[in-house]
């Protein structure tokens, strides 16, 4: 299906709310077809397929963002619950090319869950109004056919293949740094990433849980594409929309958690660093300019706090926004469009940057560090960053990360901080990789 409105077949929607406020991990309701969204404030697990909506240009594409609204639209809705995350949503991944083409993908079933209320959404021409018996039966139904082995088979020895090599992103960056005091641009992100090929990768469901374990504040996600499966548990929303209301979360910075006991404390480290934070200020000051323009208040702390992962901590701003009053609210697609990529994920300036993280990464960056989330009808929607993930498919998997690069950076401590971000993620790959695998 495409996502015009005018060739799609009547769609219906009901959405009722559960009696049970936590009806088990959602986790095994995704099997190998669901998508599943799953943050600290809304869970969202759908299966089955309603429509599917293309967007041909990407973000960039504002047709496609146009036909997306208009297929949502279109949908005959009964909502009984009427929050976010109720009704007929769009769920999916995007690339790290703005420009590239995306799919999202509109649930038949859908289970929800926020603040202790659950609910139930089915979308189709002939959906009608699932009684409490007959949504109970649906999700054991699910759960029934989600279900089944799940282990990951861990590997002592997996064949990584980096890509680029240690040496040579260590080279990439001594450019990025030389362009910097050139004065071609301020900053800019480049990665690496890690082809791993295991002898048997388990399902996605179980790396996900592997994932997730050591970071329950993080949003989990799996999203199937193009017969793959993109999984992952990350740290940083790029932008959400509730009503008027808007905010971002931006994430850049990074100290490593590990080391001496009389060393400076991670707090210390990045709040003492002029490197840390000029990085980190540098995404703050382009979200806020990227916001600005559509706000009739904007709040933009001074300080950035200290986020504490599993293994490194992370300097973290939390911006909030009124939408202006007045004119037609930008949907969450639309802002997206105007923040993606943030320098957290690209640099200062934008094409300047994105022209030297194309010469120096020799492959595509694909889903990695592009937008995961959903949208509903009224242009509300969570997006966060595809990081601290895995690009999967049968006996393969691919793992990037990348490291903020600006005047103060050193080659090898940059090197370093990629290192640190790729080894939780081929841990939960093959959890007895030995300590010199990455």
């Amino acid at each position: 299906m495409t996502a015009n409105a005018a060739v799609q077949p009547a769609l219906l929607s009901f959405t009722v709310a559960l009696a049970d406020e936590a009806p088990g991990d959602p986790l095994d309701l995704v099997g190998h077809d669901g998508v599943l969204f799953d943050g600290p404030g809304l869970t969202l697990v759908g299966w089955g397929s309603a429509a599917r909506a293309q967007l041909p240009g990407g973000l960039l594409d504002p047709a496609g963002r146009e036909a997306l609204s208009a297929l949502l639209d279109g949908i005959a809705v009964h909502d009984e619950v009427d929050r976010p995350g109720t009704g007929p949503l769009a769920l999916g991944a995007l690339p790290f090319d703005r420009g590239a083409p995306g799919t999202l993908c509109v649930p038949r079933v859908l289970l929800g869950r926020s603040d202790g209320q659950s609910w139930l959404t089915v979308v189709g021409p002939d959906a009608t109004r699932p009684t409490a018996q007959e949504a109970d039966k649906m999700i054991r139904a699910r759960r029934s056919e989600a279900g089944g082995p799940d282990a990951l088979v861990s590997v002592s020895i997996p064949c990584l293949e980096h890509r680029p090599g240690p040496n040579d992103y260590a080279r990439a960056v001594a450019r990025a740094v030389a362009e910097i005091h050139a004065g071609k641009l301020r900053k800019v992100v480049l990665a690496r990433c890690v082809d791993v090929t295991p002898v048997r990768v388990g399902s996605p469901v179980a790396l996900l849980r592997r994932l997730r374990s050591p970071e329950p504040s993080t949003t989990s996600f799996l999203v199937p594409v193009d017969g793959e499966h993109f999984v992952g548990a990350s740290p940083e929303l790029i932008v959400a929309r509730r009503g008027s209301t808007v905010w971002c979360h931006p994430l850049a910075g990074t100290t490593s958690l590990t080391g001496r006991p009389e060393a400076p404390s991670a707090s210390d480290r990045l709040l003492g660093s002029p490197k840390e934070l000029e990085e980190h200020r540098l995404v703050v000051d382009a979200v806020a300019a990227a916001l600005r323009p559509r706000c009739d208040s904007l709040s933009v702390p001074d300080q950035p706090e200290v986020l504490r992962l599993a293994t490194d901590a992370r300097l973290s701003t939390r911006v909030e926004g009124r939408l202006a009053e007045g004119l037609p609210l930008p949907a969450v697609l639309e802002l997206l469009a105007d923040l993606h990529p943030t320098p957290a994920v690209g640099g200062v300036p934008r094409d300047e940057a994105l022209r030297l993280i194309a010469d120096a990464e020799p492959e595509p960056r694909g889903f990695w560090a592009g937008p995961v989330g959903w949208t509903d009808r009224s242009g509300n929607g969570d997006w966060v960053l595809g990081i601290r993930s895995v690009t999967m498919r049968t006996g393969y998997a691919r793992v990037w990360a990348g490291a903020g690069i600006v005047s103060g950076s050193d080659p090898e401590a940059e090197l370093a901080e990629t290192t640190l971000k790729l080894r939780p993620v081929i841990d939960a790959l093959a959890q007895d990789a030995g300590p010199g695998a990455v």
